[in-house]
């Protein structure tokens, strides 16, 4: 029998497929030393892979960790009957971990019956290797789980909170990832989870106590070793949400998404949200990378930013409506910022990017505007300032754009930045010459983004051209123009391009592929090529890959 590899090594290989739950089932059952490490990728973020699946039976998880809780826990869960929930509820057994069903895309936890909580723990300590938590979809998973065992009451929520935040304090070395999403109707008053009033299992009406999870020092403790969390929604309208402010200053990634701006009449609901995210920033001791998502941009989130200007490295702006009193005049305080980023944002404004024209940022090495046009000024300022520092820059005009200055860009980075490793540009046929030669000047590229201008463009005499021009590091190239072009023309491409190590190619519109296309990609592509993309679908690149590519093309473009 053949040995199996060292187990730096399978994790290592592991790290390629933690989102794909399918393919670690199936290495879960192939020895037990696999199991051993596939183990812990799965329980690392058991919440967020919910939350990547739409799973529904998220209670199995919560089984899973309440057969680990030790005696005294079970103890305080006796309280009011829920220990009695448990006790005519499913158990764990003795070796639960996720598993997987492709056909019905739902994990699995196998479980028994529950004559009472187990005694024996499971065999693997399940809460020790939690990393990232999903606030919402813990607190959801237990409000599942309540409901799976006809016992939903907030109080057994919020003594089963409470049970399970101590047991990952307990066993969890540290916590890395926080998501505090706030903005679903159905999670009661977030973190302190108790209602002004509310009955016990007796029907004794109870008064809101002041008691917060948090507020526990084993807790506390646990929490304020967090270096990102995300943020979204009606996180301030947690009365306990200072606490968090007061724990967590070492964070070094944030991301916040804020209310609506016209939450309510006033608007105060948005500007205490405003407020309190500002404080948060301001407390930090050493945030490096921040990234404000599907919100409109206030002016204090920027003063905030400016307290952050020697540590932040990382700045992203993402589906965010900004504004021209707004203009973003702390950005060239960041001296050593290295990316900034700007993805299908509103009224970006020659106004609002003055700034980065007036005093350029020198340290960049990555910079993008997806969806986002931009003044070419500014733009070319920015390229200039970084020159060989920059290694990846994105621009992409809206197809509905019709900004010109495409060939002067390409121009200036095809001359000042020679060390690019990745280019996503707005390519037409006037833009040509100008993509060959920065290809010809750029020959670290490995990774090329070809955008349309929303035109149909024939490439049948560019394509083979392309080939001869793509640098030897080349390893990915995606198409997302209104490119056509014949089988043949493939095959002449492929031919011309056998120096590159070209290991995914993207056709992002792929109406006029063929039966013929699929046959050139699997007979003439370059021994390196593992994988080709239709829109979002791989597919290998054999016989079989074909076929089900072949499959897929006939459903779906027709």
């Amino acid at each position: 029998m053949a040995q199996s590899p060292p187990n730096e090594i399978l994790q290592e290989i592991f790290k390629y497929i933690v989102n794909d739950i399918d393919h670690l089932h199936s290495c879960l059952l192939v020895n037990k030393i696999w199991c051993s490490n596939v183990v812990p990728i799965l329980w690392n973020r058991p919440f967020h892979l919910l939350l990547l699946h739409n799973n529904h039976l998220s209670h199995q998880i919560i089984s899973t960790y309440l057969s680990c809780l030790d005696k005294d826990e079970r103890s305080k869960l006796d309280l009011n009957g829920i220990t009695r929930s448990l006790s005519s509820s499913s158990s764990c057994s003795s070796d639960s971990s996720f598993s997987f069903s492709p056909s019905s895309s739902n994990f699995e936890l196998p479980l028994s019956s529950y004559p009472i909580i187990p005694s024996r723990p499971p065999t693997h300590n399940y809460p020790s290797f939690l990393r990232h938590l999903s606030y919402f979809s813990f607190v959801a998973s237990i409000q599942e789980w309540c409901a799976v065992h006809n016992n939903w009451n907030p109080y057994a929520i919020r003594k089963i909170v409470q049970a399970l935040f101590r047991l990952f304090a307990k066993f969890s070395p540290s916590l890395e990832t926080l998501v505090f999403v706030m903005d679903m109707d159905n999670i009661t008053n977030g973190l302190m989870l108790f209602d002004d009033n509310y009955h016990d299992f007796n029907g004794t009406l109870v008064t809101k106590r002041n008691l917060s999870i948090l507020r526990e020092s084993i807790v506390r403790n646990w929490i304020s070793h967090i270096k990102e969390i995300e943020l979204a929604g009606d996180f301030v309208i947690d009365q306990n949400f200072p606490v968090l402010l007061t724990i967590c200053k070492d964070l070094k990634k944030m991301e916040i998404r804020l209310p609506d701006f016209e939450y309510d009449e006033d608007g105060k609901h948005y500007d205490s949200s405003v407020e309190m995210s500002a404080r948060f920033i301001e407390l930090q001791r050493d945030l490096k990378h921040f990234t404000l998502r599907e919100s409109h941009y206030p002016r204090a989130i920027g003063v905030a930013l400016k307290r952050q200007k020697s540590s932040l490295r990382h700045v992203e702006f993402i589906d965010t409506v900004f504004d021209e009193w707004c203009p973003l005049d702390w950005i060239p305080y960041c001296k050593r910022l290295e990316s900034l980023t700007f993805i299908d944002s509103e009224m970006l404004i020659a106004k609002i990017l003055t700034p980065l024209r007036l005093s350029p940022l020198t340290q960049l090495k990555s910079l993008t505007f997806k969806e986002d046009p931009v003044p070419i000024d500014i733009l070319e300022t920015l390229i200039h300032s970084c020159n060989i520092n920059l290694r990846e820059i994105v621009f992409g005009w809206p197809e509905d754009c019709k900004q010109d200055g495409y060939s002067f860009i390409l121009n200036s980075i095809s001359n000042f930045c020679p060390n690019l490793t990745k280019l996503g540009a707005t390519i037409g046929r006037n833009e040509i010459p100008e993509l060959f030669l920065i290809l010809s000047n750029c020959r670290h590229l490995q990774r090329l983004e070809i955008y349309g201008n929303g035109c149909l463009l024939d490439v049948n005499e560019i394509l083979p051209e392309l080939g001869k021009y793509l640098p030897p590091t080349l390893g990915e190239l995606d198409i997302g123009a209104r490119w056509r072009f014949r089988s043949d023309i493939l095959a002449r491409f492929f031919g011309n391009s056998k120096h590159v190590p070209l290991y995914k190619f993207v056709i992002q519109i792929c109406d006029f592929i063929n039966e013929e296309h699929l046959r050139v990609i699997v007979r003439h592509s370059m021994s390196s090529l593992k994988y080709f993309t239709f829109w979002d679908r791989n597919f290998s690149v054999t016989q079989e890959g074909m076929v089900k590519a072949s499959e897929w093309l006939r459903k779906s473009v027709a």
